[in-house]
């Protein structure tokens, strides 16, 4: 077996660029910032709000720039949340509660290095040396003086490679998942909230296929473009469709919480979802929960069935997610027993479209809250339902790729994670581990 070495941290490292102590300014828009609130290992969160302008760069990243590579580190609220740059994030800038580390030639591989922080025993090691009560935070001097244990510098890119292949792996399902829902949300946009059909229509649009924005090929958009009304009526909505509140459909109700929850939350058990799960998520399904609640609790709260759609109302109000396992949600969650006849699908849709508006109504002095009646009042439109069933058609298969891609990933991240402890501590042989991996 190859021989192993145990350094400390600095001993290996290139470069080491911390940017705590302020934050930058921010701007409206400009270049994305790195931050404890979007590194997540298992994929940066995105949309990135915050941003700084481009102009300020220069002025801000005066420590050192990233580079492409280089290992992301969250050092506080949470520790150990890690992420390697690629040619995208590498043009970022760094905020605050984190650190950005470059191992040195010859000596620890960055991408073995970003394994390496999130296997178990590196993370043990960064509580041991974090401080605080309320959060663990770690600082640079004691980052500085952690140990690391690695092969040769041969077998570290080999074992880096092979567990980054994984995650190219579920970066490109996660990709394709984005442009998926892109798909189903630009189709929602135009025919729902633009009109699309029906004012191409108007403007003279001369076939089928034009009037449907060349969205569909020529045979397909002759089905559909008959389903649309050529003129708006006096209401601006097209002929016989109309605009009603939610609540006049769909019935909306809040999950509950038993109480103190303390009591109730065990280490197994049936999956209790918090908002926190919902936002790690970078697609629109939740697999796993961090929490469980015990059966005495279920009297108190609301248990679902997988493929249920639920909507954050407070905390991160306006937050659409699939449920896909049995799960009880707490009072911080709505859910819809009766949708009417409307898919989930057309409601995650509506409520991804429309959530800026419905958020702008929520209230609350520590969290902003989403009220079940102000939900039930928005004013969504519907059409007629063979529209509606035209459309769960079309966008059901992407919804269902979406799925696919996803359950893909939970497996590969699930064979990730089993692998690499045991290849951080020479447990496994590197080649067992590439034979478990093809």
């Amino acid at each position: 077996m190859t021989s192993w070495t145990t350094a400390y941290l600095e001993d290996c490292l290139d470069a080491l660029l911390d940017y705590r102590g302020k934050s930058p300014k921010k701007a409206p828009t400009g270049i994305p910032v790195l931050s404890a609130k979007v590194v997540k290992t298992d994929g940066l969160l995105r949309p990135i709000e915050q941003t700084i302008a481009p102009d300020y760069y220069k002025e801000w990243m005066v420590r050192g720039l990233p580079a492409v590579s280089d290992v992301v580190m969250t050092t506080e609220a949470p520790l150990g949340e890690v992420i390697q740059l690629d040619d995208e994030s590498a043009t970022y800038a760094l905020g605050q509660r984190i650190v950005c580390m470059r191992g040195k030639e010859g000596v620890l591989d960055s991408t073995y290095l970003r394994y390496a922080l999130v296997s178990p025993q590196q993370q043990a090691n960064l509580a041991a040396s974090a401080t605080g009560t309320t959060v663990l935070g770690i600082s640079q001097k004691a980052l500085r003086r952690i140990e690391i244990s690695f092969p040769d510098f041969a077998e570290q890119r080999r074992i880096g490679g092979l567990l980054a292949k994984v995650d190219d792996k579920i970066e490109l399902n996660r990709r394709m998942n984005e442009t998926l829902e892109e798909m189903a949300r630009a189709l929602f946009r135009d025919w729902f909230v633009d009109f699309g059909p029906t004012r191409r229509q108007m403007e003279g649009a001369p076939d089928p296929a034009a009037i449907m924005g060349h969205a569909f090929p020529a045979s397909r958009a002759a089905e559909l473009a008959p389903l649309f009304p050529a003129k708006l009526g006096e209401d601006g909505l097209p002929e016989e469709w109309v605009s009603r509140a939610l609540g006049d459909t769909v019935t909306v109700k809040r999950g509950g919480s038993p109480r103190p929850i303390k009591d109730f939350i065990r280490p197994s058990g049936i999956p209790w979802v918090k908002i926190a799960d919902a936002t790690r998520c970078n697609g629109p399904n939740l697999f796993v929960t961090r929490e469980f609640i015990k059966e005495e609790g279920l009297k108190k709260t609301v248990e679902l069935q997988p493929g249920s759609l639920i909507l954050s109302n407070s905390a991160t109000p306006g937050l659409p997610k699939f449920l896909r396992l049995r799960a009880c949600i707490h009072d911080g969650w709505l859910y819809f027993p009766d949708t009417g006849g409307l898919s989930n699908e057309f409601l995650y849709l509506a409520f991804l479209h429309f959530k800026e508006a419905i958020v702008s109504q929520a209230t609350g002095s520590v969290f902003n809250n989403l009220k079940t009646d102000v939900l039930k009042r928005q004013k969504f439109v519907f059409p007629p339902d063979q529209v509606l069933a035209v459309f769960d058609g079309v966008v059901g298969p992407l919804f269902e790729k979406i799925l696919a891609n996803e359950q893909e990933n939970q497996t590969l991240a699930e064979m990730r994670d089993l692998l690499l402890p045991k290849l951080m501590s020479g447990e496994i042989r590197l080649k067992d581990a590439e034979e478990c991996a093809e």
